[in-house]
């Protein structure tokens, strides 16, 4: 595979600002925004074939001048978390900007060799994907072994990597913070940074922030029952009682390969979607990994 023989050698890592003066204020982020499951950074790996048409020009600098534009209209993720009491998370908008650093692959496609050659990274795992994605956090201290969370306090919460291949060809490599954004989000965002790069005065799809109508009111009146939140009926989870040193972070893949296999497993003639389907084996291999007894009560979220 060509990418065995992959070298990345990094620039130096500076800072892009927004093009313009942006407005300065405090986001509060919603009650769904600030939990601990989503204080991470979500990593996105972006492959883009050379054109002739473009030969001379350096897709570093067109992408470095499109996220300052974009980040214009996007100006929340150009700011900076910082925490209030109750551990509520707000957004400074103030212009800091995001991380951004330029890269150079060594790789030399021929005439019979492409970007196809880097194998199959329409799925996860990307071959490599460390050299592709710039990683400059500061990770929390004390977590269990094979734990790393990054803190989002004062951090950067989105770092761009654009790598660069001889034959013209480029990967962009992100990660957003995900208590700003969502995997469509980000999306939204970089179809925006394309447009403008393409010479949009403006992205087709503005962002919208309107964060408040996913917060609890003060005080909560629900309209119904949510035993989603409620202590189970044994107490605490299997997994609060859990000795740190027992657990270990690991990724899955779950490519087509994988949810055909799910999908031979489900009922005959029953359609089954594949969040159904990812959630049903996690829920499973949950429940043999912490042991649970018949007819314990406990929450899926």
């Amino acid at each position: 595979m060509v990418l065995d023989e992959l070298t990345v050698r990094r620039g130096t890592p500076s800072i892009v600002e927004p093009a313009r003066a942006t407005p300065r204020e405090s986001k509060p982020l919603s009650d769904i925004d600030d939990q601990n499951c989503m204080r991470i950074y979500l990593v996105g790996i972006y492959a883009f074939r050379g054109h002739l048409s473009k030969q001379g020009s350096d897709p570093a600098a067109v992408v470095r001048s499109a996220l300052a534009e974009a980040l214009v209209h996007f100006y929340p993720l150009a700011g900076r978390l910082r925490e209030e009491a109750g551990r509520k998370l707000v957004v400074d908008c103030a212009g800091q900007g995001v991380a951004f650093v330029e890269a150079d692959a060594n790789i030399a496609f021929s005439p019979k060799t492409n970007m196809d050659d880097l194998g199959d990274v329409r799925y996860p795992p990307f071959p490599r994907s460390e050299e592709f994605v710039y990683d400059d956090h500061v990770y929390m201290a004390n977590l269990p072994p094979g734990l790393l969370l990054p803190e989002i306090i004062g951090q950067p919460l989105l770092y761009v990597q654009v790598t660069r291949f001889t034959c013209g060809g480029f990967i962009v490599g992100t990660r957003t913070c995900h208590c700003l954004t969502d995997g469509s989000g980000v999306a939204q965002f970089l179809k925006s940074v394309g447009e403008l790069a393409r010479g949009a005065d403006s992205p087709s799809v503005p962002p919208v922030w309107s964060r408040d109508i996913f917060n609890a009111r003060e005080p909560p009146c629900p309209f119904f029952p949510h035993p989603e939140f409620q202590e189970p009926a044994g107490g605490h989870d299997r997994l609060m009682s859990t000795p740190p040193h027992e657990l270990a972070r690991v990724e899955f893949s779950f490519g087509p390969e994988a949810i055909a296999a799910l999908h031979s497993r489900a009922a005959l003639g029953k359609k089954v979607s594949r969040f159904d389907l990812v959630a049903a084996c996690l829920w499973r291999s949950r429940t043999a990994a912490l042991g649970y007894a018949p007819g314990d009560e406990v929450r899926w979220i």
